[in-house]
């Protein structure tokens, strides 16, 4: 909570006293009791502000955070390619610009029809960057994947290079190309 949203907490159950009191009381009452009162009312809603920050500083502080962000290990690849770049039948682009990327069927999605999705492994190949460049390398999939017509084995990671065509699932032929920024 910011200090704006305290406040205007503060200022809606104090208005809403007000309303209480002098339906309660009628507005004699209610404003002869506010004027004697007056330098007390002040001083608890100004405590009431300060309670509220010192609560909500202490909720930040000591609340619990994820611990992905505490342990997750980023690995820059070095290289002189920046990025590739898979180059889909409709000209969409997937871009890979990180260490590596495990694409699989939902990112084909809209590309291919329903049917032949089915065809293609939810994680289906990977894409790695190292200091030699990029590799492809596919997860096991039941209808493989093919690097220029030939047909990749097992866990075996091969060299890609700009041009390459890649057929995903015996349904797909995507075109990689490397980019430099």
């Amino acid at each position: 909570m910011n200090l704006t949203r305290v406040s205007a907490i503060i200022l809606l159950i104090a208005a809403l006293g007000i309303v209480l009191a002098l339906i309660f009381f009628g507005s004699k009452v209610v404003f002869g009791w506010v004027q004697i009162m007056f330098i007390d009312l002040v001083l608890a809603i100004i405590m009431a502000i300060v309670v509220g920050l010192i609560i909500d500083f202490l909720y930040k502080r000591y609340s619990p955070q994820s611990k992905i962000l505490k342990t997750t290990v980023t690995h820059k690849p070095t290289n002189n390619v920046s990025y590739a770049q898979l180059i889909l039948p409709n000209n969409n682009n997937i871009i890979v610009d990180g260490a590596e990327r495990i694409i699989g069927r939902e990112d084909f999605v809209g590309v291919i029809s329903t049917d032949k999705l089915l065809f293609i492994g939810k994680n289906h190949f990977k894409i790695t960057k190292e200091p030699s460049g990029f590799y492809i390398q596919d997860m096991k999939t039941k209808n493989g994947t093919t690097l220029n017509g030939v047909e990749m084995e097992g866990s075996n990671k091969e060299l890609l290079n700009s041009g390459d065509e890649i057929l995903v699932g015996k349904t797909l032929k995507i075109k990689y190309t490397e980019k430099n920024k």
